[in-house]
């Protein structure tokens, strides 16, 4: 069976302690996130990054999923031999990929399937926010996703002499760095 290679792996979206890369506890079950892992990326990174640095990024990443809370066991670092792709991780790409998958999972999280259909997945010790806070959420993380890229792209732009693989000219990502986004908006959403 063939698996899906990704850059962030479910483990790291709810394990990352002091950096809160997803609105999740230590007590969510991260394998409700690996289905959406792969369209997150696809969604919110890949549009932006060439496919060379991607694949490298990949490739150096650590296999063993990072770990920067001391209380879920040692430290353990994404990028260990990488100090530039470390910072990039921890400072942009931890907390930008996690928020977009936490974002593709909601309405699964939310909403479950049974033989009987859709039902909204509630518990005697808690009542599910449902379809208004499902919205709710999914509209502010998408609006934290919108905000965020333009600085990353900036940044990346800004160093692009350490970051060679970002600013390609085959794959266009160059055309980024001249003409990064304002993210600004109204803030309008129309359902």
């Amino acid at each position: 069976m063939a698996t899906v290679t990704t850059l962030i792996q479910p483990a790291e979206i709810v394990n990352t302690g002091i950096l809160s890369a997803a609105p999740l506890n230590s007590r969510f079950d991260a394998s409700k996130l690996s289905s959406v892992v792969h369209l997150a990326e696809d969604r919110f990174l890949k549009t932006f990054v060439c496919a060379a640095f991607y694949a490298d990024l990949v490739a150096q990443k650590n296999t063993v999923p990072s770990n920067y809370n001391p209380d879920l066991g040692p430290v353990v670092e994404a990028f260990p031999l990488n100090a530039d792709y470390e910072f990039l991780w921890t400072e942009y790409f931890l907390s930008f990929l996690s928020r977009a998958v936490y974002y593709l999972a909601l309405p699964e999280i939310v909403l479950q399937t049974g033989s009987n259909g859709l039902f909204l997945n509630n518990t005697e010790f808690s009542s599910n926010s449902g379809l208004d806070g499902l919205k709710f959420m999914q509209d502010t993380q998408l609006q934290n996703l919108e905000k965020r890229r333009p600085f990353i792209i900036d940044y990346l732009c800004k160093n692009k002499t350490t970051y060679t693989l970002f600013c390609d000219d085959d794959c266009g990502c160059c055309a980024d760095c001249t003409e990064v986004e304002s993210g600004s908006n109204l803030g309008i959403i129309i359902y």
